[in-house]
């Protein structure tokens, strides 16, 4: 991402902080609805984001377009983020995604369900991952974005917040040609930055229980000095020891690793 296009976000959620206080759920899936309209059409996101217009004509567009179709407080936001300078014209989309996200996590910090939102992001990411079907069906150009967000509504019904079902949604419907498992990661990502927490996968190869879990967050959180979200993941092939990735940093105590590097030094 451009240094242009960097400044203007971090501009954005400054923009957006006082929206906050009194921001719902609908403000939020109205960013990612506009990011939505803007993915399909190039010459919109052109006239929006070229920085030779005119301020008053980019509102009058913006008023144009979304006037009839979203809040005051969201139309008044696209206005500002407009005025704002962008390295390309897509970066428009990559920002209303990525403040679309920053609304959820606050309002998910507000009612207490931030790490809620957090795990079912990762669980969701993982159902994805181990359904070939549903990874077809969810990959599908073809099928509707509303079909899409369907099936992710049936399979998480009520088990999750609404918060959370806010941006699963918004991951399975998400323009471009990202897998939605991928989305996923990066929302989870973006939720954990706003909690000011990092998220470790642990990888075991069976289940461990909360007091085990605990003395690994604890140790984490001491070793990379930030409270720390643990995510488990259980891999039978690991066969034992744990595996754990912070980010990009990764720890391999496996006992499948340990096992093919004693089969490399004998070779």
């Amino acid at each position: 991402m451009a240094s242009a296009t960097r400044q203007s976000i971090a501009q954005a959620k400054q923009q957006l902080t006082p929206l906050l206080a009194k921001a719902d759920l609908k403000f939020a899936k109205e960013l990612f609805d506009l990011g939505a309209t803007l993915a399909t059409s190039a010459q919109l996101r052109g006239m929006l984001s070229d920085p030779s217009a005119e301020s008053a004509a980019k509102a009058g567009i913006v008023k144009a377009v979304f006037g009839k179709n979203v809040s005051s407080a969201s139309l008044e936001f696209l206005t500002g983020l407009v005025g704002l300078r962008w390295s390309r014209p897509r970066d428009l989309i990559v920002a209303l995604e990525q403040l679309g996200v920053h609304a959820v996590a606050s309002i998910a910090a507000k009612a207490g369900t931030i790490a809620e939102v957090e795990s079912a992001l990762f669980a969701f990411q993982s159902a994805i991952t181990d359904d070939s079907e549903l990874q077809f069906a969810l990959a599908d150009k073809n099928a509707p974005a509303e079909a899409k967000a369907a099936l992710a509504e049936k399979l998480v019904g009520k088990k999750v917040s609404k918060e959370a079902a806010l941006l699963i949604r918004a991951a399975v419907t998400a323009p471009g040609k990202r897998r939605a498992s991928v989305v996923l990661g990066e929302f989870a990502r973006q939720v954990a930055a706003f909690a000011e927490r990092l998220v470790a996968v642990v990888t075991v190869a069976g289940a461990i229980d909360k007091g085990q879990i605990g003395r690994i967050e604890k140790a984490l959180s001491a070793n990379y000095g930030h409270p720390m979200t643990v995510n488990v993941n259980i891999d039978p092939s690991i066969i034992g020891g744990v595996r754990v990735q912070v980010a990009g940093d990764v720890i391999d105590g496996s006992i499948a690793t340990r096992l093919q590097e004693a089969k490399l030094q004998l070779a």
